[in-house]
């Protein structure tokens, strides 16, 4: 799966550097920026990208159930996309959310540890 224009890819490397920052919401901004212009092949990974995003952005700010609810969103779009869609870790970002948002829902999510070890959006 290709993204097709250069604007989405710089868009998609902004928003991976800024997440990769633990700057959520600047990562969440960067991507929207790309919506207008997307293929409607990735249309659906941006919008659960931004979501995870939007998730992790919530989860700093100490808003569990909100945190939770949106890196689940954020995995449900994603889930119909291959382990490795346009160029991302697809599978990892995965995997870390589903483990971020079970701590959430229990209650036992470490903010003091997710910090130290802050997920990544890695390009394959």
């Amino acid at each position: 799966m290709t993204l097709q224009t250069e604007h989405t890819r710089r868009a998609l490397v902004a928003g991976a550097r800024d997440f990769n920052r633990g700057r959520y919401f600047e990562a969440h901004e960067a991507f929207e920026e790309a919506l207008d212009s997307l293929p409607d092949n990735v249309w659906d990974l941006f919008v659960g990208v931004i979501q995870i995003a939007v998730g992790y952005h919530k989860a700093t700010q100490g808003l569990s159930s909100g945190a939770a609810g949106m890196l689940e969103r954020g995995m449900e779009k994603v889930a119909p996309f291959p382990a490795d869609a346009a160029g991302l870790d697809l599978g990892g970002l995965r995997e870390r959310a589903a483990a971020d948002a079970a701590a959430l829902r229990a209650g036992t999510f470490d903010l003091e540890r997710f910090r130290r070890h802050p997920p990544r959006l890695r390009f394959v």
